[in-house]
């Protein structure tokens, strides 16, 4: 049975009072209203839930007594900034990916193996990122493809190395998992100290919290999807599956095991407790850490 959408569209002024009206305490209407004005009331929704009253109480949509508007304002900036530190992590992250794929393809295979199908497992996900290239070559303003394109009539397609700067980092990371030699995917998986299958597991879920990021989209307190491997001979593997929901946490993990062989002067434990410490308000219980979880083994600096 569908329904009507028939919600109204309110001034920034109105969702304020609407705000009120729910309890909120807004000490300050014109910075107020200058957030929403900003960042707009869908968005800055997302943040209101930790601080309604519990589903199962008689006013679920009121707030906690005593929940002041600066409140709301500062998880929003706790999580612009994780989102920051984590894009920041993860660009680390996928060039280095991108470089490894490049230099151990190219010079084991060719430069031009990624548009030759018998180096690819499924036939079905080759043609799709062929049709792609091809959407590429046909579309792209970058000036090297152009070059390429306007220069060269043998080979059809670039070399690996330019077509790669074209690709979204998912497009990136299916073309890996589809490689058809398990011992090149092992060779360029051992370059970041981690089995192919948990290289590849670990990309995927890079590539989604990264679009997250990209998309200035919640990150703190959400149920994300496509949950990173743990390795089985990972001596703290339990505590990272305290809980079935996949969380931030597992995200932590894994750009704190990449990062450590991709960039080991980027200190993420370090940035990470700055950022919790500048925010106490938030330990990480919501994200899927343990309580004092800053003493665990694999956290402690």
């Amino acid at each position: 049975m569908s329904t009507t959408f028939q919600k109204p569209s309110i001034t920034v002024q109105e969702q304020l009072h609407f705000l009120a009206q729910q309890g909120l305490i807004i000490t300050d209407q014109q910075e107020a209203k200058h957030v929403l004005s900003m960042i707009g009331y869908y968005r800055f929704s997302g943040y209101l839930l930790p601080y309604k009253q519990d589903h199962s109480s008689t006013k679920p949509r009121l707030f906690i007594a005593n929940t002041k508007f600066e409140d709301i304002w500062q998880l929003y900036r706790f999580d612009q900034e994780l989102r920051a530190l984590l894009s920041c992590a993860t660009e680390k992250i996928e060039i280095a990916f991108r470089a490894a794929l490049v230099n151990t393809t190219s010079t084991e295979l060719s430069p031009f193996w990624y548009a030759d199908k018998t180096f690819h497992r499924q036939q079905r996900t080759f043609e799709g990122f062929m049709k792609h290239v091809n959407q590429v070559l046909d579309m792209s303003h970058d000036i090297f493809i152009k070059h390429y394109v306007d220069k060269y009539d043998s080979p059809k397609y670039p070399p690996i190395w330019m077509i790669i700067e074209t690709l979204s980092f998912g497009t990136c990371s299916k073309l890996f998992n589809n490689i058809t030699s398990v011992a090149l995917r092992k060779k360029i998986a051992k370059q970041f100290d981690q089995h192919p299958t948990i290289l590849s597991s670990w990309i995927h879920s890079l590539t989604f919290t990264r679009n997250i990021c990209a998309h200035h989209a919640r990150l703190w307190n959400r149920w994300l999807v496509n949950s990173p491997m743990i390795p089985k001979h990972e001596p703290l593997r339990d505590a990272f599956l305290t809980t079935k929901e996949y969380r931030f946490h597992l995200i932590a993990y894994v750009v704190q095991k990449l990062l450590k062989v991709v960039d080991p002067e980027f200190n993420w434990q370090k940035s990470l407790y700055d950022l919790f410490s500048r925010y106490p308000s938030y330990p990480g219980i919501e994200m899927g850490f343990q309580k004092d979880w800053q003493n665990d083994p694999f956290w402690k600096l």
